[in-house]
C-alpha cells in the first residue's frame, strides 16, 4: 500500500505544470555609461581657406604649364613627319605629291585673283553708272543703282563699260521719281545748244543735296552730299 502511494506521488510530480526551479547565478549590476559626443568637423578659418584654394589653383596651373611649348613641338614633329614621308616616297610618288600640292596652291591663287577681278569690274561698272546717271539728272544714285538692271552691262577687251546708257535710260523712263528737278533756264539765255545746261543741272543737284543735309542734319544725307560733290568734281 505504501509503495502504491509513493508511485502515485511520483507520477503527480512528473505531470505537474511547473518544473522545479533551477538555481541561477547572481547577475552583476550594469554600470551606467556616459554618453559620448559625436566627432565635430573642423572648420577652416578664412585665411586657411584662401591658402588651400591658392594651393589648389597652383596645382591646376602647373598641369597646363608648357602647353604652348607642346604645341610648337607638335608642329615641328608634324613637319618632320612630312619630310620623312616625302623622303620615303619613290621619285615618281614624290613628284606626284609635289604636283598635287602645286595644283592646290594654283587653284587657291586663281580663286583669289578671280575675286579681285570681279571686285574691280564691279567698281568700274558702279563708277560708270554714277557718271551716266548724274548726266541724266538722277538725284538718288544709291537707290537708283539698286533698282537698275545691270545684267546686260559688260566690259569689253579694252576695259570699257558697254551698255550703261541703255540701262540709265530705261531706269529714268520706268522710275521717274529718281530724277531730280531740272534747273530753270534764266531769261535771255541762249538756246542754241551751246549752254552749260549739264553743269547747271549738276550744280542744282549739289545744291539740293546740301540743303537736305543742312535741314535734316542726318549723317546719311551728309555722306550723300559729300559723295555727290566728289562725283561731280566740285
Amino acid at each position: 500500500m505504501t509503495n502504491l502511494n509513493d508511485l502515485l506521488t511520483l507520477n503527480l510530480q512528473y505531470f505537474s505544470e511547473e518544473p522545479p526551479a533551477e538555481p541561477t547565478e547572481p547577475v552583476a549590476p550594469v554600470e551606467p555609461q556616459e554618453p559620448t559626443e559625436p566627432p565635430t568637423e573642423k572648420l577652416l578659418t578664412q585665411a586657411e581657406f584662401e591658402e588651400a584654394l591658392k594651393k589648389r589653383l597652383e596645382r591646376e596651373r602647373k598641369k597646363y604649364e608648357g602647353f604652348d611649348e607642346l604645341k610648337t613641338k607638335a608642329s615641328e614633329y608634324e613637319a618632320l613627319l612630312e619630310e620623312k614621308r616625302l623622303a620615303e616616297l619613290s621619285e615618281k610618288e614624290r613628284a606626284e605629291a609635289l604636283a598635287k600640292k602645286f595644283e592646290e596652291e594654283k587653284n587657291e591663287l586663281t580663286a583669289q585673283l578671280e575675286a579681285i577681278r570681279k571686285q574691280a569690274e564691279s567698281e568700274k561698272i558702279r563708277n560708270e553708272f554714277n557718271k551716266v546717271a548724274t548726266g541724266a539728272n538722277v538725284a538718288y544714285l544709291d537707290d537708283a543703282i539698286a533698282l537698275a538692271d545691270l545684267s546686260a552691262v559688260t566690259i569689253d577687251e579694252d576695259g570699257k563699260v558697254v551698255g550703261m546708257d541703255d540701262v540709265v535710260k530705261a531706269l529714268v523712263d520706268n522710275k521717274p521719281f529718281l530724277v531730280g528737278k531740272k534747273a530753270q533756264q534764266p531769261i535771255g539765255q541762249a538756246t542754241n545748244g551751246n549752254t552749260d545746261v549739264a553743269d547747271k543741272t549738276a550744280d542744282q543737284l549739289l545744291s539740293d543735296a546740301a540743303e537736305l543735309a543742312r535741314k535734316t542734319g542726318r549723317q546719311e544725307h551728309r555722306v550723300a552730299y559729300a559723295k555727290l560733290k566728289k562725283q561731280l568734281g566740285k
